[in-house]
């Protein structure tokens, strides 16, 4: 009898973005594996193998910079509607 060791959970998702490489539109593959994830692009051969940690830290990043962006356009918005009384 055979015992597996190290469970092997895998995941597949297609995006429904798409990205042009060499002129021609591809969808975003990722790939879940249990310590990383495997990005590449539909149809292609190059593979990105990427740490959790480094997309949740991306993520992140990218959410605070989206918070300061959207606070300076609702400042910017309100400051616009105000208009002085004559």
């Amino acid at each position: 009898m055979a015992y597996l060791i190290e469970r092997k959970a895998r995941s597949l998702y297609v995006t429904a973005s798409s990205v042009s490489e060499n002129g021609k539109k591809r969808k975003i593959v990722v790939e879940s594996r249990p310590e990383f994830a495997i990005v590449r692009l539909a149809g292609s051969r190059g593979e990105f193998p990427i740490a959790w940690k480094m997309i949740y830290e991306a993520a992140m990043r990218h959410h605070a910079e989206n918070l300061r962006l959207e606070g300076e356009a609702e400042r910017s918005h309100s400051l616009r509607k105000k208009k002085p009384d004559k």
